[in-house]
């Protein structure tokens, strides 16, 4: 759960972080340069070798401020809590669910459908505001790859899926970006350009709010669904992350580089070849990053076929003055205003980026334990029922049993599908 307060990013590995009674002072060389009361502190994020006296990291335990360790590129190392799980049974149920072909795929379609949904958004949206042709071809190839998700009844089909749709986003990339950034493609580990480095950034940053948000709940972070079991790997951190790739990550590279808050100059090579931040910028960047966090998510499609500009602009004229926002937010964003208690969202509490990762982990939670459908964010419960309906039923039209086995169905205690015989009918 989110704590009230401002987060505090610590980058400078010249500071010692110390607790002075109820607040946090930064110190160095012997001298405060800044302080903060615990009370208005939601949680620290350190970046960095910086220094942190034990009775400051008990300070804050003690107060439920929980801290979140980075390296300095950002990589998520680890999260410092207050709250400990002793939920077995959660355990216990990833663990199931990994042993199950048909739970992982039915946890997987949702995820790249979900991620596939939020690259599609984004094409889509550079097609109908600045006409681009090839955003245009793009957009309907990766709607079309996204409802084949939900035909797919094989983890590898399905990765390869992924493959072809991150494929068509990224061989668009440049028609994205304003001028003066250059787009070679999609390269990493290491990155050797400015947009690349951004990527890279954001979504080990985004690791790390999410790697959170699971720790908290009481997952274990290395029994993921999507992505192998491999020693030391957060496999579970990379399976919640990539819904929020493209709609929050990307879109807040673009933003920055479309509206010129990041300039080329901004970046230093260095003798490995990888290009990164140079040490102010990183700051700005850490900054703008906590507070997107805390605002309010931009409305995601939800299976809108209205390809053209002419329905899109009669639409919004259509609206109510006040209702783009409210008219594209879900469902359980109404229901909290009304008082709902929707898992995963604190009751009557604004959406935010934080939020909306939260619920996405309460609803892998429910998928996990109440054997609900895990919903994505471009979707409603509704549709996704809906899409496993449709696959179930072809499933018993060509005599297979995938479908019926989907989402948890009921099973005898060796494992297999439970079978519920049916007393005649009396005469």
């Amino acid at each position: 759960m989110t704590r009230k307060g401002r987060p505090l990013v610590i980058t400078d590995p010249t500071l010692l972080v110390r607790r002075d009674n109820d607040r946090l002072v930064m110190i160095r060389e012997k001298s405060a340069v800044f302080a903060m009361p615990l009370r208005e502190i939601s949680h620290v994020a350190i970046h960095g070798p910086v220094t942190m006296t034990g009775a400051a990291v008990a300070g804050l335990l003690d107060e439920g401020i929980d801290v979140t360790l980075h390296s300095s590129s950002g990589r998520w190392r680890g999260t410092l809590s207050s709250a400990q799980s002793g939920n077995v049974y959660l355990l216990l149920a990833q663990v199931d669910a990994w042993q199950r072909p048909a739970r992982r795929v039915a946890a997987v379609q949702a995820l790249i459908a979900g991620k596939i949904a939020g690259q599609r958004q984004i094409v889509r949206r550079a097609w109908l505001d600045r006409s681009r042709v090839r955003c245009e071809a793009a957009a309907r190839r990766l709607g079309e790859l996204e409802a084949r998700c939900w035909a797919e009844d094989d983890l590898d089909a399905l990765r390869g899926v992924e493959g072809l749709a991150s494929a068509e986003y990224f061989g668009v990339f440049d028609e994205l970006l304003g001028e003066g950034w250059r787009w070679p493609g999609r390269v990493r580990r290491p990155p050797t350009d400015p947009v690349n480095a951004m990527l890279s950034f954001g979504y080990t940053l985004a690791c790390g709010e999410v790697g959170r948000a699971l720790t908290l709940r009481g997952f274990d972070t290395r029994i993921g669904l999507l992505h192998g079991l491999r020693y030391g790997r957060e496999s579970l951190v990379l399976d919640m992350v990539e819904e929020f790739r493209a709609a929050m990550v990307d879109r807040f590279v673009l933003k920055r580089t479309n509206l010129g808050q990041v300039k080329v100059e901004d970046f230093e090579t260095h003798d490995d070849g990888a290009v990164r931040l140079r040490d102010s910028a990183r700051r700005d960047f850490l900054e703008a990053w906590e507070k997107m966090l805390d605002e309010r998510p931009v409305a995601v499609l939800r299976g809108r076929d209205d390809d053209t500009r002419a329905m899109v602009l009669s639409e919004r004229l259509q609206r109510p003055s006040r209702g783009e926002a409210e008219g594209d937010e879900d469902d359980e964003d109404s229901e909290a205003r009304k008082g709902g208690t929707k898992e995963g969202a604190k009751e009557g509490a604004p959406t935010t980026w934080r939020t909306r990762i939260e619920r996405q982990v309460g609803r892998l939670w429910g998928f996990l334990m109440k054997n609900e459908p895990y919903v994505p964010m471009t979707l409603t419960r509704k549709a996704v029922l809906a899409q496993q309906a449709a696959r179930a039923k072809g499933g018993r039209e060509s005599g297979g049993m995938e479908g019926t086995l989907e989402g948890g169905a009921d099973r005898d205690e060796e494992g297999g599908p439970k079978v519920v015989r049916q007393r005649p009918p009396k005469r």
